[in-house]
């Protein structure tokens, strides 16, 4: 049965393993929005950070289904000028943004993961990079994501697909599975893209935190430092809402 085979891949762990997969996990997460994306939403702060917002609520309804919350603990708008020279190399500007966000911005407000959120054309058909296995890491939990599309799901699973990265998934071989045409960590972002993450990226999930234990992530964050418009049902009781009801429908 079903239950055998999950208590014996389980047997071979410690306790202290064990107990680290059964808690519940949180990545404070901090975004960037640069300059360009100000411009391409009209200098107006208001509608890009309903942008940014929505973006993350999504994020955070795709890594619930491993047990990750998100909480957004930062956002900042580059509305004046770019706090790095973000170019269409992303090797470039992930490298630039990492080393941006290790000397300054970890040092102004403590977090898990950040990324930039741009507004430039990356070179080829990239609409995202991250460091793989980053999280807790000061200098590789990070990633950024191309805005690259008009509809926000589609953003937002880029988004979740480079914090997957972070938290040890790399992408899907033809033979992983979901229960749609495509997963979360695709090669490719297609228009079937799914909220569903693979076989093998909860495999490779569950193996990376056995084996590095990121112990950032068992911190849950603070009511006062989730900004975020609040929303019913991310599992977080936050400033302006009294009570949590469990996941909004998508």
């Amino acid at each position: 049965s079903d239950e055998s085979i999950k208590e014996d891949s389980q047997s071979n762990l410690t306790p202290a393993q064990q107990k680290y997969l059964n808690a519940k996990k949180y990545v404070k997460f901090f975004l960037v929005a640069d300059h360009i994306m100000y411009l391409k939403y009209g200098r107006n702060l208001t509608t890009l950070r309903t942008r940014m917002f929505d973006t993350v609520n999504i994020v955070n309804l795709i890594l619930q289904r491993i047990n990750i919350h998100v909480a957004l603990i930062g956002i900042e708008i580059w509305s004046k000028e770019d706090k790095i020279i973000v170019q269409s190399v992303p090797d470039v500007t992930l490298k630039l943004f990492a080393t941006w966000r290790e000397s300054v911005l970890l040092k102004r407000k403590n977090h898990d993961n950040a990324h930039l959120l741009t507004g430039i054309n990356f070179n080829g058909p990239t609409a995202g990079l991250a460091y793989l296995g980053g999280i807790c890491k000061p200098m590789y939990s990070a990633g950024i994501v191309q805005d690259h599309n008009k509809i926000h799901h589609l953003v937002a699973i880029a988004m979740a697909h480079e914090m997957g990265h972070n938290l040890g998934m790399d992408h899907d071989k033809d033979t992983c599975i979901c229960q749609a045409k495509a997963c979360v960590m695709a090669g490719t972002l297609s228009c079937d893209a799914s909220y569903l993450f693979s076989d093998c990226s909860r495999q490779e999930h569950r193996a990376f935190l056995i084996k590095n234990m990121p112990q950032c992530i068992l911190k849950k964050p603070l009511k006062t430092d989730v900004v975020s418009p609040p929303v019913c049902g991310n599992y977080f009781v936050e400033v302006g809402e009294d009570c949590d009801c469990g996941s909004p429908a998508t």
